[in-house]
């Protein structure tokens, strides 16, 4: 149900010095870190400047890259296959384009509504670089023949193979027509979710629209802005850990905040930080000390209405705590890809915050049924990892 096209991408001739985290999970310290070095693709993803400034110098930066051959084109086009390695947990996919026409058709399906904002920032960056340069991070559920072509293309020696941010990054490319014709055919009858991009998908569909108006019968077909720049993973491949929130000040002391509570959870106060076991647990630090949260009623309208996340701002952020819009609240913060529940613990005991929420992560399984019945979840719900990097592929929407 979805058609995927190999790419003639630009890869980077050093990408361990090159490629970054995700623009939207780089830090203002890092960010200052990384920008110290011209040959970094910082330099294109959060670029310097004020207002379409901005935009700009992006278009500048990337230009930059190919003259100075920092980048260089593929002849071939070509797929890959990424691996991310470690001593904890490795994960692998696909790296390739899939038609944008299928995101507007709903094959590749969405699980989050995008924001104005951001979803600007990104079409006015895409339009002024032509350019996609982070992955749109998919997942299909398993599928035997096309996990025995990945081991397949893995058999040759890795393109790119170098360590960063703790792990060991490896690329494969293909450039065969029948492997890649192969996997166009199995991935004809699958659906493919977004895990974590929809503001670069919706960038790219945006972007699309655009050209469409532009571009005449004849050259639109297999235009690269037809396709978007994706990471496609087997749904068995993937880590998803909680997106823990953090409420910097209780409306009520402690005594009221816990009776309220108490209609929702059965709590026991527990001796030690501790991160859930399973679904419908959850763990809450407050003014230093742990509870353990179970919670009561179990019956549920939907799929999406059975996510702790959602239990907990349908029934406790919004009645209890007042914060009904959890991007825009100042009272509520979030953090995701730590595990240790005794470094949670310091975001009340030493950063002076009222409330710790430890998170039982979503299932991944649960984030496809509910993306298959339209349904939207909570935001800030799942935080996948380790991170794509972005960099190592780049998808010029301008090539002929």
């Amino acid at each position: 149900m979805v058609r995927i096209s190999a790419l003639r991408p630009y890869n980077p001739n050093n990408p361990n010095e090159f490629t970054t985290n995700p623009y939207d999970v780089i830090g203002k310290e890092e960010e200052y870190q990384l920008k110290q070095n011209p040959n970094s693709l910082i330099q294109l993803i959060l670029p310097d400047g004020e207002g379409e400034e901005i935009y700009n110098n992006a278009s500048i930066a990337y230009e930059k890259f190919k003259t100075t051959n920092l980048i260089v084109q593929e002849d071939t086009p070509s797929i890959y296959v990424y691996r991310q390695e470690s001593a904890k947990f490795s994960q692998q996919g696909l790296i390739m384009g899939i038609a944008l026409q299928d995101y507007e058709d709903g094959n590749i399906v969405k699980h989050e509504h995008t924001r104005e904002k951001p979803l600007q920032d990104r079409t006015k960056h895409i339009e002024a670089t032509n350019v996609a340069a982070g992955l749109v991070w998919s997942v299909f559920r398993a599928d035997r023949d096309i996990n025995k072509l990945i081991e397949q293309i893995k058999q040759k020696k890795p393109k790119f193979d170098f360590e960063k941010y703790g792990y060991r990054h490896l690329i494969w490319q293909e450039t065969d027509p029948n492997i890649i014709n192969q996997l166009s055919n199995l991935f004809k009858d699958k659906k493919v979710y977004i895990a974590d991009g929809h503001h670069r998908a919706a960038s790219a569909a945006e972007y699309r629209k655009t050209q469409l108006k532009k571009a005449t019968e004849s050259n639109r077909s297999n235009a690269s802005w037809q396709y978007l720049l994706s990471y496609v993973a087997s749904d068995d491949q993937i880590l998803i850990l909680p997106y823990n929130r953090v409420i910097k000040r209780l409306p009520d002391n402690v005594d009221e905040f816990l009776k309220k509570m108490e209609e929702i959870y059965k709590i026991k106060q527990v001796k030690k930080a501790f991160n859930p076991k399973k679904k419908h647990q959850l763990a809450m630090c407050t003014k230093g000390k742990w509870y353990n949260l179970i919670v009561k009623e179990r019956r549920f309208s939907s799929k999406r209405d059975s996510l702790d996340v959602a239990i907990l701002q349908d029934k406790v952020l919004g009645p209890i705590l007042g914060v009904y819009d959890i991007r825009a609240d100042e009272n509520i913060f979030f953090v995701g890809g730590i595990q240790d529940p005794n470094s949670m613990e310091k975001y009340v005991s030493e950063k002076g915050n009222d409330i710790f929420f430890n998170l039982y992560p979503v299932d991944i399984r649960d984030l496809e049924a509910i993306s298959d019945a339209g349904g939207v979840m909570p935001p800030k719900s799942t935080w996948f990892d380790p991170k794509l990097l972005s960099g190592l592929v780049l998808h010029d929407l301008a090539e002929k």
